[in-house]
C-alpha cells in the first residue's frame, strides 16, 4: 500500500503530457496497468491514443479501456475486473453528466473509491476531474437545463469545488455559483494545460500552468480572492 493517496485533476487534454511526468511513476512506471474509464460513442477507440501516447513514451504497455455498451450501460463485472488489476485509474473527458452517471453512481463509485483508499492513484481530465470531488457542478451547457445542477461526485476529495478549462471558458462565474450553492469556501479553477495534484486529500502543487485557488471570505457579499498558483508539485 502506498503511503500517500494521489489525485491528479487535469483541466484539459493539453495537460496530458505534463501530468504523465508524475502520474506514470506513481502508477508503477513501465510496469503500470491503467484502467482508462471513458464514455462510449461512435469512434471512441480513436480517442484512446490521445490518452495513452504520453504513457507509451514513458514505457507503459498495459491499459484497459472501460466503456459502456451500445445502450449506454456499464457491465459492472468488467469494470470491477479492470479496477482490481489496475495500478492506476484515469477518468477521461467528454460529457460530464454521462461520466457522472457512469462512474459516480453505485456500485462503480464505491469500487473506484475502494481502490483509491488502497493507494491506487486516480487522475481525471475535464469531466473526469469535475466528478472527482464530493461536490460536482453540472453546468447548463452540459445538461441542457436552465440552471446549474449540484450532484454528488466520487468524493475523492472534500470541501472544494473544481472548474476546468478555467480561463479558456471564463468559468469563474459558474464556479462561484457552485461554491455559493454548496457553501464551499474553496474552489480550484484549472486551465486546460494544468494539473492540480492532491496527496491524502491535501493540495500538493501544480503541474503545468495555470491553476487558481479561489477562497470565498463572505457568502453574504460573495467577496472572494483568486490567486494564481504555480507551485511546483512536491513529491
Amino acid at each position: 500500500m502506498r503511503s500517500c493517496r494521489l489525485l491528479f485533476l487535469l483541466g484539459g487534454s493539453a495537460a496530458f503530457d505534463v501530468a504523465a511526468e508524475e502520474f506514470i511513476p506513481a502508477a508503477g512506471g513501465c510496469e503500470a496497468k491503467i484502467a482508462l474509464l471513458m464514455q462510449s460513442g461512435e469512434g471512441w477507440e480513436k480517442h484512446v491514443r490521445e490518452y495513452t501516447e504520453p504513457w507509451v513514451r514513458r514505457g507503459v504497455s498495459e491499459w484497459y479501456p472501460v466503456v459502456p455498451d451500445a445502450n449506454g450501460v456499464l457491465d459492472f463485472d468488467t469494470v470491477s475486473a479492470a479496477l482490481r488489476k489496475a495500478t492506476a485509474i484515469f477518468i477521461g473527458g467528454g460529457h460530464t453528466p454521462t461520466y457522472h452517471r457512469l462512474y459516480a453512481a453505485e456500485p462503480v463509485r464505491s469500487a473506484i473509491r475502494e481502490r483509491y483508499q488502497e493507494g491506487v492513484p486516480v487522475a481525471g481530465v475535464s469531466a473526469g476531474a469535475l466528478i472527482a470531488p464530493e461536490v460536482c457542478a453540472l453546468s447548463p451547457r452540459t445538461t441542457g437545463g436552465d440552471s446549474l445542477q449540484i450532484v454528488t461526485g466520487l468524493g475523492l476529495v472534500r470541501d472544494l469545488v473544481v472548474g476546468v478549462h478555467f480561463t479558456e471558458r471564463d468559468a469563474l462565474p459558474s464556479l462561484l455559483e457552485a461554491m455559493a450553492k454548496t457553501r464551499t469556501k474553496t474552489g480550484w479553477g484549472i486551465d486546460g494545460s494544468a494539473c492540480a495534484v492532491f496527496g491524502d486529500e491535501e493540495f500538493k502543487g501544480i503541474l503545468g500552468r495555470s491553476a487558481y485557488r479561489i477562497e470565498i471570505a463572505d457568502f453574504e457579499t460573495m467577496s472572494y480572492t483568486a490567486v494564481e498558483c504555480i507551485t511546483a508539485y512536491s513529491k
